[in-house]
């Protein structure tokens, strides 16, 4: 370590450091570490979609203009991590609680009418490419309620670090894609590329 930061042009030793360290920790009560600046471009929210997977769906006709202008369009509204479709809201903090996004709420946010996209979300359900979490309740009167969670495949659009999809979303999407079959074909088809 020492050699190290001798040749990059730091000032102090590995035990110097360390000792800095340890009053900073004792001065200030807080832990401390040694670290780079960040990048103006570290802050920047992103989508990754991975291309591999894509083509591989696009190339074998899995999914249709309609659903690849979908997944584009919703791109923007994933949460970090785990891939929930949420309302986009331009305050996002760890202290401000963003909602799921309804198809009611998308398809007023992309301007088109809620019974077709309601379709397409349900078949791209069918297709693995979405998923749901339900959670629900039966009222005094005997009617349920049920509330729908929706995401988006990390194997195919992956909002956050590749290898940091949260676990909920894993166990989602764990079967998905998975010696999957098109609907006039026999033929097993598998993803390029599963990230988990």
């Amino acid at each position: 370590m020492e050699e190290l930061l001798g040749q990059v042009g730091v000032g102090l030793s590995g035990d110097q450091q360390k000792i800095l360290l340890e009053i900073l920790h004792k001065t200030t009560g807080e832990n401390y570490f040694i670290g780079k600046k960040k990048k103006k471009s570290d802050g920047v929210k992103f989508v990754q979609i991975i291309t591999e997977n894509l083509n591989y769906l696009c190339d074998i006709g899995y999914l249709s203009t309609g659903e690849k202008a979908f997944l584009l369009d919703i791109s923007r509204y994933l949460e970090i991590k785990s891939n929930v479709i949420i309302e986009k809201s331009e305050i996002y903090d760890e202290e401000f609680k963003v909602n799921a996004a309804t198809p009611t709420y998308l398809a007023k946010a992309l301007n088109k009418s809620r019974a077709p996209l309601s379709v397409l979300m349900n078949g791209l359900l069918k297709k693995g490419i979405l998923g749901v979490a339900e959670s629900g309740m039966t009222t005094e009167d005997g009617r349920s309620c049920t509330s729908r969670t929706w995401f988006v495949n990390p194997n195919i659009l992956c909002c956050g670090p590749k290898d940091g999809v949260d676990r909920a979303t894993q166990q989602i999407f764990r079967n998905s894609l998975r010696n999957f079959t098109l609907e006039n074909d026999k033929k097993k088809h598998k993803l390029p590329v599963y990230l988990f």
